[in-house]
């Protein structure tokens, strides 16, 4: 019984550092990056020696380790990158590839998944005033109605007073054959108002994006709320235009002054040059906010 017990003991205590392995394993397969980082740490290799290897400059290196594949040419580009280092360290090209495709989709999936949430809460933000604005609209055209309706009346009711007079006034004496018979004022049902609805229309771990233009400035923007965020630099034309998610966080080097808009103010921080920029006073109530930083 005992051995029966110290048996089943082994096995747990043997089990346990081979989930954990089985679970890291699993995590550093969510992205091609992070499997390629590991994988040449592994081997001991430098950045540089990748680099010269791939025949590729280190900032496209670590664009393939951090999965910040909008800093390379395109998506033809980075799937040939990926393939190439694979092979490098010793890794399964098309299995590298089957990750990214798996990793971009999702991506892609979280990203639309934002756009529509932001999308929701601007029609949630807008739907008080487009129902006041229908009812208004309602009340409006029933009372215009009714004026009008009313003012016919009385220019009917009036006109036949008149010919009842100038029928009277012509009668002498004698035997009247036959009075005129008036028909009364018509009458108009008032067709109820019809109310009109209106219909309704963050994950694991901060990803970084890094952009890197022209200048020595920086701004960092961490987003503890899905935002649309663009921004402009004096350096150049570069311009950067994206949904970013909760817990994303975005870099960019450039030239001051920087143009920032943001339409979910709120649920982003914002430093410039290493400090903390302060913009609450200029959030409008839409929680957006355009921002020029480093005038």
């Amino acid at each position: 019984m005992t051995d029966e017990n110290n048996s089943a003991g082994d096995d747990q205590v043997a089990g346990q550092p081979v989930d954990g392995a089985e679970a890291a394993a699993e995590h550093v397969r969510t992205t091609p990056g992070s499997l390629l980082l590991a994988q040449r740490e592994t081997l001991e290799l430098s950045l540089q020696h990748v680099a010269d290897e791939l025949n590729l400059t280190m900032h496209y290196v670590r664009a393939l380790e951090s999965d910040s594949y909008d800093k390379l040419p395109g998506d033809v580009f980075a799937k040939g990158y990926i393939r190439s280092y694979a092979r490098l360290l010793g890794l399964d090209p098309d299995q590298m590839l089957e990750i990214y495709r798996e990793f971009t989709t999702h991506k892609l999936a979280r990203k639309e998944e934002a756009i529509k949430r932001h999308a929701r809460r601007r029609m949630d933000k807008n739907r008080p005033w487009i129902i006041f604005s229908g009812v208004a609209f309602v009340v409006v055209a029933i009372v215009l109605w009714l004026l009008s309706t009313g003012n016919e009346a009385e220019t009917a009711s009036a006109d036949m007073t008149r010919e009842a007079v100038s029928v009277t006034g012509n009668i002498e004496g004698g035997d009247i054959d036959a009075m005129p018979v008036f028909d009364s004022a018509p009458t108009a049902d008032l067709a109820p108002a019809t109310d009109t609805g209106v219909g309704a229309v963050a994950e694991d771990g901060a990803d970084l994006t890094s952009l890197s233009w022209p200048g020595d400035d920086r701004v960092q923007l961490v987003f503890s709320q899905d935002s649309l965020v663009e921004i402009e630099h004096r350096g150049g034309d570069e311009t950067h235009r994206e949904m970013h998610l909760t817990g994303e966080q975005l870099a960019v080097q450039g030239t001051a002054p920087f143009s920032i808009v943001m339409d979910n103010a709120p649920g982003v921080t914002l430093s410039f040059n290493g400090r903390q920029v302060d913009f609450s006073s200029t959030i409008k109530a839409d929680n957006s906010v355009r921002l020029n930083i480093g005038l």
